[in-house]
Order: C-alpha cells, then structure tokens, then sequence
C-alpha cells in the first residue's frame, strides 16, 4: 500500500509529498506447495461496485460487516448496504461531503470520518444523517465505540483524541499528542476498553487515556527518531494497539520497535526491533505481523522469539492480516488473496480476487473474506 508523507502544516491537501516504497522488490508468485488435504481452495460468493475506490488520495475506507449486512463507503461518500452473505443490494445513500475514514457500526447506527473533518452519525437502515460534529481536521481512522459509556472514539490526522457522546456528538473530552513536521499519511484506529484508550502517534509514543476525562494514564515510546535526514528520522505508530487474549498490549511502530506491554502500566514485557505499518494480531496463542518488506512474521506471545517467517511474498505490498479460521489471510498490489498457515506458515490457498489490487484491510467473518479492489469493487470469498 502507499503510504504518504504528510507535513502537519499541509493536512488538508492530498499529495502535499510521498514516501517511496521501501525497496523491496516484490518477489514472483510460485506454486502452492502443500499436500492436497492440506490445501484450501477459494471461491468468489458473489462480487459489486462499492462506487469508487480509495484513488490517490490513500484513505482506507473498510467497509464493516453488521448483522446479516455489510455496509461500504468511497471517497465520493457514496454508503452502500448490501445482505452479506448473497449480495442483495438493500440501499444506498450519498453525503454531502466525502469519507475519509472506515465505517464503524453500533446499534443501527453507523460512523464514519469525512474529508471535511466531521464525524457523522448515519442511520443503517438508509443512510440518514443524525448528527455530525466537526473537529479540528481527518479522522483518518474508523471511530470507535465504547458500549460502556456510549462513547464514540476518534483520532484525527493532527494527533488529536477525542470522546464524543455516541447519541448527540457532544464532544466530552480531548487529548492532544505533540505531532513532528513529517508523518506517514494516516493514524492509528484506537483500541477502546470500557476503562482506557490506547493508542500511538507520529511522533512514535503511546499512550493509555482515561475514558472518563481524557486525562493521561502512561505514555511510552515506540520508535526512537535516528538518522540524519527527517526521512531516516521518520517514526510513526499507525497500526491499532493488539489486547491479546492473555491480557498483554501489542504495539508495532514504523521504523521502531514491536513490544509487548502491561496494559495497566505500560511497563515493557518484552520487545523486537522491526518496522511495520500495521497491527499484529493473534492467532493460535502467537503473535503475527507483516514487516514493512512484506514478510509475515509469527512470534511465541511469552518470549518474543520468532516461530516462522513466510518471506515469499517480501515486496508484495502486503495489506494488513487478517486471522480467518486457521489461517492468516493478507493481499497483495496485484489482487491475490493469500492464506498462510497458522501453524507453520506455509502459504496454503490463494485466489487472484482483482486485477487492480488490494490495498484497503481484509474483513473476515466466519464464513466469508470480504475484499475492496483498488477499482472500488467489493469481492465475497468463501471456501470451497
């Protein structure tokens, strides 16, 4: 995925510089080696425009699954909901102004950012507006909900959190980090607890904020600044903060650092040094991430010691991972859609979803993987 250098004085223009690709050719798809009982074989359920893709501009725009329902929006703010599983199309509606961020759903209701900086509260049942409340830039990230407290959760561009009253827009609380000159094109979705946020910023910190009035609870740092030019010195935390089943708080950083934290004090429990734009997630008790070369990386959740890296897919621009079953699943700039083996990390299915690419994240229900192209088509896939 490209991922945008972004001055802090030039927020609101799209394209103020970018960040080369780190250089990592991608390497040549070969056959899937594995046994024929151990191979899983994929099909398309069904496939529609979700109206434009994310285009230059770079948003993720996921859409996000409800129900027996998936809702998806584009840059444009065309909202589109379909039946998940057969794709009937139910409704669409178009804001008035474009989306820049996810979709976040909750009770019939649904939350998304738009490029004006607003968060909008929208009805799932026909795309009706019921609030809006503008900050002070994006919220480049999906708002979150915290059903403890009827809080809604955003992040914006400029380094700002900021709890809303999920049923007015009544902004309740702000915090605000210290943003350098120089970030990476995008924001780190926050993990909401009923007690504390956590999330990072471009300056390579992290930190746990209090739910009930935005006051800091610890603050760490991810990814040290080093190197002499502002590119070498460039950090950022833009993947979502990972609560593991045992209770530990996993962080990847760009340029930094992936660590393992006590959510309750921020103390380290263990740490690696490795770069990635996105979020660990687990699987099977481990730790799994995609590094910034693409390679997928599975480690003991205890130690930090690495189980297995999967390195043919290094340069593939890998998407986000996505935990489906037993099998991690990521996608690639040219529309494969990979299955990797929990176990063992052997690749063991893959499906070519879209010519155009995938760069937006993976949705995985039970049943079904759901993909967004690069061409704005939205792609059902299910195991044969």
């Amino acid at each position: 995925m490209l991922r945008w250098l972004t001055p802090v004085l030039c927020l609101l223009l799209a394209g103020c510089g970018s960040l080369p690709e780190p250089q990592y050719p991608p390497k040549l798809l070969t056959d899937i080696n594995v046994s024929a009982e151990d191979r899983v074989e994929l099909d398309i359920v069904w496939q529609d425009f979700a109206a434009k893709g994310a285009g230059e501009l770079g948003y993720l725009l996921p859409p996000v699954v409800a129900d027996e329902r998936i809702f998806a929006i584009d840059r444009d703010g065309h909202l589109t909901a379909w039946q998940r599983d057969k794709g009937t199309f139910l409704w669409e509606a178009k804001l008035d102004s474009g989306a820049s961020s996810g979709l976040s759903y909750n009770q019939e209701q649904l939350y998304v950012g738009t490029q004006n900086g607003e968060v909008m509260a929208l009805s799932a049942t026909g795309g009706q507006i019921l609030w809006r409340t503008r900050l002070s830039t994006e919220v480049l990230s999906p708002p979150q909900v915290n059903n403890s407290s009827h809080q809604l959760v955003v992040q914006t561009a400029d380094g700002k959190v900021a709890a809303l009253d999920e049923r007015t827009g009544r902004i309740l609380w702000n915090y605000e980090s210290t943003e350098p000159l120089l970030t990476l094109h995008g924001t780190a979705t926050p993990l909401v607890v009923p007690s504390a946020t956590f999330t990072g910023f471009a300056n390579g910190r992290v930190v746990a904020i209090d739910n009930r009035n935005g006051q800091l609870a610890w603050d760490i740092r991810a990814a040290v600044p080093t190197g002499r030019t502002d590119i070498e010195r460039l950090v950022d935390v833009d993947g979502q903060p990972l609560l593991t089943s045992k209770g530990m708080l996993v962080v990847t950083s760009y340029q930094g650092r992936l660590i393992a934290l006590d959510p309750s004090s921020g103390r380290g429990i263990w740490e690696r040094k490795d770069s990635s734009y996105y979020p660990a997630v687990e699987g099977f008790g481990n730790i799994l991430y995609v590094d910034e070369a693409s390679n997928i990386v599975a480690l003991d959740a205890r130690s930090g010691g690495v189980l297995w890296n999967q390195n043919a897919l290094s340069g593939r621009r890998l998407t986000a991972p996505v935990v489906w079953g037993d099998t991690l699943v990521v996608a690639d700039y040219e529309g494969f859609i990979h299955l990797v083996s929990l176990t063992d990390g052997h690749i063991v299915g893959r499906i070519e979803a879209d010519a155009s690419g995938i760069e937006q994240p993976l949705i995985a229900t039970d049943t079904i993987l759901y993909a967004v192209a690069v061409n704005g088509r939205l792609i059902a896939i299910g195991r044969q």
